[in-house]
Formats: structure tokens, sequence, C-alpha cells
């Protein structure tokens, strides 16, 4: 699909006459990140699940994105070339951010939200962030050549716990050990104003071992600066909990969309 910032890719699932839901995945994850849960998602919704641009995949960003508005601008144009006037949202990760960052741009637009350890959002983890991607991604890289990389790609290279997917594993291998050109901004933490604003239904779901933040933590946090905010911690799951638990985070996200 066309925007003002590149063209986009979208992964279309689902019954035409269903509901629109729009999937957006952690960064860098690409749509492929909803593999384990579109099948089930389908039987309920029209899912669209995007590359979010600027990222690793096949959206296209022809220019860099500057601060938040690029985002609600380019989400707005995909809607529009999707002929799209009102959706829920799913975010992961970086795309929970971009998901909460549209509903305050164009409320008019999100019907409901569901928000998968979001980035930033309500509070920063900067720090945690800048060691994963300038520090731990880089070492692997390093320790790869110095073996001269006779180990196959693999995420356990930068994470604890290998995902659930192995075929998706391979790709995020390799779009996360070996340098790619992105272009992203620091996801926003937004303010308790901006937060308590938010009139459509939110649901909040953190895994169980989320290492980004400490899961119950977070989510008292949350609750704290968006009163109405519906929130859960989904058992063994880490930090993409919908391909870690697909069929658990899927009932949970049908229940509350179809609430």
């Amino acid at each position: 699909m066309p925007t003002r910032v590149g063209p986009t890719h979208v992964v279309i699932s689902g019954r035409a006459d269903a509901p629109p839901l729009v999937l957006l995945p952690s960064f860098a994850g690409s749509a492929t990140a909803w593999r384990l849960n579109v099948a089930g998602l389908g039987q309920h919704f029209r899912t669209f699940a995007v590359d979010v641009i600027g990222q690793p995949g096949k959206s296209l960003a022809e220019r860099r994105l500057r601060d938040r508005r690029d985002y609600s601008e380019w989400m707005s144009d995909l809607l529009d070339g999707l002929s799209v006037a009102r959706a829920s949202i799913v975010g992961c990760s970086f795309g929970g951010f971009v998901a909460l960052n549209q509903v305050l741009a164009t409320p008019e637009r999100v019907d409901r939200v569901v928000l998968i350890s979001p980035a930033g959002v309500f509070a920063s983890q900067y720090w945690k962030l800048t060691y994963a991607m300038r520090v731990r991604a880089p070492l692997a890289r390093l320790f790869r050549r110095l073996r001269g990389a006779a180990r196959p790609r693999s995420m356990a290279d930068i994470v604890r716990r290998p995902p659930r997917d192995a075929a998706w594993a391979a790709q995020m291998a390799t779009t996360m050990v070996e340098r790619a050109e992105v272009s992203v901004i620091s996801p926003t933490v937004f303010t308790g104003r901006q937060l308590r604003t938010i009139a459509a239904p939110t649901l909040l779901l953190i895994g169980a071992e989320e290492t980004l933040y400490e899961p119950q933590v977070m989510l008292k946090l949350a609750r704290r600066r968006m009163p109405g905010l519906t929130g859960d911690i989904v058992p063994e799951a880490d930090h993409i909990a919908a391909m870690a638990q697909p069929d658990d985070v899927n009932a949970r996200i049908i229940a509350f969309l179809n609430a």
C-alpha cells in the first residue's frame, strides 16, 4: 500500500466481511510475528498484519521517520489505502506504542486496543533497549565473526528463551543479529493527561516472564496512569506473548474485542 512515508507491506487474512483488526509486531518482527495467531483471529476478524515502516521487512521507508506524528500519518494513509474507516488494533512492544499513538492522533478511527508488553507508553525502557540494540546485538555479531560464523545465527544470541516458532526465530536472528537499516524513533512515554483522554477500551497483556520490566509493577503503574484500563499477566509467556502462548492470547483478544 502506498503511504506518504513509503510503500507498506500488509498480509490480509480472515473473512472479508468480518470486523477489521490491525496487527502491529514488535520491533523488526515483521508481519510474520503473527503467524501463530492469524488462523484463530481470522475466524472472527479481517486481520491486517503489517510490516511497520522503517523496520526490517517488505515495507520501504523513503525518508527518515522524525517523530510520532510521522507514525500516525503513516497509519492513517495505510487505513485509507485499505478502505478501513475504523479498526481495532493489537500492538506488541514497539507496535504497542504505535497503536496507542494512533488512538491519541485519530481517536475516531480506533475502536479498541490491545497492548502486548508495550515499549514506552507507560514508562521509559530507554537504557534496556539501548543495551539490547547497541551492546548485546553487536557483541553477538562480534562473537560470530570470532568463531568464524560456524554456528548458525540463533535467537539465543540475544534472548534467554528461544521463540516457539522456529522459522520466525531464524528470520529474526538475521534481522537482529546482523545489522539492518532502520528508521525508528524512541517509543514515547505518554503523559497522564494524554492517557486519561483515551476513550477506546484498552487491554494490556504482559508475559509473566517479561524481562524488559517487572510485569506486576508495570501492570500496577499502567492502571494508575490510565484509569479504566484492563490488564492481566499471561502465564508462561515472555515479551512476545502472542507467540509464546498463541491460543491463550487469541482467546483473550477475541473476548475483549467482542465484549
